[in-house]
């Protein structure tokens, strides 16, 4: 597991790597799945807040399922929470094995709302303005 961390957003920060990880929920029963991500969200959007808060989270969303998904159809989706399929997430960090590691700590991870077989994590590439 990683150790909480502190980046300034100066150098330190754009000399990390930039990483994403694609993790879509399991889909054998959605609306369960989706259940399950309701139930465990805030300790996710905690997580998520510290991971800002140090300099590691560049970007993270809910997926939106395709319109003809049952998924819309939940009864019991509180309101104004839009229904979700899984999750993106663009992070900084100096190894893609650290972010592997990040990814299998969360909640979503762990309480099985993201389909580890389908958890795709990559690199981006470097641009030169990312050394400036």
């Amino acid at each position: 597991m990683l150790s909480t961390r502190t980046l300034s957003t100066t150098s330190k920060t754009m000399k990390l790597k930039l990483f994403y990880a694609i993790c879509p929920d399991y889909s054998t029963d959605p609306a369960q799945t989706l259940q399950q991500r309701l139930k465990v969200r805030s300790k996710h959007w905690e997580r998520a807040q510290e991971d800002k808060k140090n300099g590691i989270l560049y970007f993270g969303r809910g997926t939106v399922p395709p319109s003809n998904s049952s998924l819309h159809e939940v009864p019991d989706l509180p309101s104004g929470v839009q229904a979700m399929n899984g999750s993106i997430m663009f992070m900084r960090y100096q190894s893609i094995i650290e972010m592997e590691d990040r990814i299998k700590s969360d909640i979503y991870y762990t309480d099985n709302v993201w389909d580890k077989e389908k958890i795709q994590i990559g690199e981006f590439i470097r641009l030169p303005e990312d050394d400036q």
